[in-house]
């Protein structure tokens, strides 16, 4: 990845020599020069960096914790000092957005089912290559999960005969095994 201060000369050089004509695009460009110099000067380049290579790897999508229940969780986004507007969480394992409301001071925590079943699907159709890894149970996959020191963000292995993807948040470094739905039939437009 280029280096974030090399983006912003770049946005740059696109705001004064290629002066889009879209309306509103120079304030776009402007609002994302700003982004990424918030990024670069509150220290959160390194995580921007991994973030956009977790997305070029197909990585699970991002969560920024785990939780075991959502009361625990609801207790976990009070505890934050500023709680993030809209994030996703894992409450054993499911996705939920925590959106938080400054108003209120609540944090509502929504059930998205969606996300981690179209992430299956997508790795069940387009992602990598079964990797030959095959156990004979889930605890012994957990086992092997587990005794990697740096974990692949997704690899797809067999269990008693099902394929099941191994997956990295590497955010909150939490590893899990989640079953693969089938792969969807190749559709019969021509």
């Amino acid at each position: 990845m280029t280096r974030l201060f090399d983006q912003i000369g770049v946005l740059g050089r696109i705001s004064l020599d290629d002066a889009p004509m879209t309306p509103g695009s120079e304030e776009a460009l402007r609002v994302a020069a700003t982004a990424l110099r918030f990024i670069q000067t509150s220290g959160q380049t390194y995580e921007f960096e991994d973030y956009v290579q977790s997305l070029e790897a197909h990585a699970p999508p991002l969560v920024i914790g785990r939780f075991a229940n959502r009361e625990e969780a609801a207790a976990g986004m009070k505890a934050r000092r500023r709680p993030p507007e809209v994030a996703f969480v894992l409450i054993a394992d499911a996705y939920y957005s925590a959106m938080h409301s400054p108003s209120t001071g609540n944090t509502y925590l929504v059930p998205q089912p969606l996300i981690l079943e179209h992430y299956l699907a997508e790795m069940a159709n387009d992602g990598p290559t079964p990797s030959g890894l095959s156990f004979a149970s889930k605890a012994e996959a957990e086992a092997w999960l587990h005794q990697q020191s740096t974990p692949p963000q997704q690899v797809i292995i067999d269990i008693a005969g099902a394929p099941y993807l191994a997956a990295y948040h590497h955010r909150i470094d939490y590893r899990v095994l989640y079953p693969l739905p089938p792969p969807t039939p190749p559709s019969q437009e021509a």
